[in-house]
């Protein structure tokens, strides 16, 4: 399936980018946004996109190829500030986050993040440098301990029934190294498929999000971007679950009470029926966006 940018022509207009700009694509993707920010900055403008999976520069190299403006480098947005410094990359009249996981990531990774294949439990996103996969959290942590993951960052209110179906999988030497193995116990766990959502889904979620520290770097990420951010530029973050939105609307509200940002979105932007229609990925979809003052 191929990645669709989602709310692209909303976050064009609420970026506001004009010719000759300098903006950030801080989650580059499969380059849909990124490459619509380059047709916005022009080529007498500047495009800064980075991604942390290999994968994913490999194929943004090639998407943006017809954009010289446009400067690819692989890091993980939590460095937003560090790189920009070291690439001596200028403040930025706009930040795009986008944090939903692309297609072709779950897909063709290889990683364990689809619950539909038969791959290693790993979960990692970009290179080998994470503490701990998948496969580590499922198989030598405490029940407790996986429980409150999987209730805290999956948001799964089965999970301490799927807590306890883990830990009695792989008991004696049992060792659960499956993605699909894995999605098998949490169904089991959860008397089955009931309607379209997957009833593993949360739970990938919560081990991809514990995996790879994805709240830490969201608000290492959004505060590093505030500083490399011009004044008068625009924020605009795109999230898909609620633990992503809280931090969110947090770093907005803080940015408010100290005067120091004014907030775009009063209340979360939604696609419109017709994008949900054409784009499932965008049911779940919400975007914030903040000036600087």
């Amino acid at each position: 399936m191929r990645h669709v940018p989602v709310l692209l022509h909303t976050t064009l207009d609420i970026l506001a980018l004009s010719d000759g700009d300098t903006a950030i694509d801080a989650t580059g993707g499969s380059g849909g946004h990124a490459q619509a920010l380059a047709e916005a900055v022009g080529e007498s403008g500047r495009l800064l996109v980075l991604d942390q999976d290999t994968g994913a520069i490999t194929r943004l190299t090639q998407t943006l190829a017809p954009y010289p403006q446009t400067l690819i480098h692989q890091a993980n947005f939590r460095t937003i500030a560090q790189v920009t410094q070291e690439l001596e990359f200028p403040p930025a009249a706009g930040i795009l986050f986008d944090l939903g996981v692309s297609s072709e990531q779950i897909e063709e990774s290889g990683r364990g993040f689809s619950f539909l294949r038969d791959e290693p439990l790993r979960m990692t996103m970009g290179g080998e440098e994470h503490i701990f996969t998948a496969e580590d959290i499922v198989n030598d942590w405490e029940e407790d301990t996986l429980a409150d993951i999987i209730y805290g960052y999956g948001q799964e209110r089965a999970a301490r029934r799927i807590a306890k179906a883990i830990v009695e999988a792989r008991r004696g030497n049992n060792r659960i190294t499956s993605s699909l193995v894995l999605a098998k116990i949490v169904e089991d766990a959860k008397g089955g498929r009931h309607g379209r959502i997957h009833p593993a889904t949360k739970t990938f979620q919560a081990l991809r999000i514990a995996v790879n520290d994805e709240l830490g770097a969201l608000r290492e990420g959004l505060q590093g971007a505030w500083s490399v951010l011009a004044k008068g530029g625009h924020i605009a973050v795109i999230t898909f679950h609620g633990l992503e939105a809280r931090i969110v609307k947090e770093f907005l509200k803080e940015k408010k009470q100290e005067g120091t940002g004014t907030v775009l979105t009063p209340h979360a932007v939604r696609p419109t029926r017709e994008e949900e229609l054409a784009n499932p990925r965008a049911r779940s979809a919400s975007l914030y966006a903040l000036i600087k003052n």
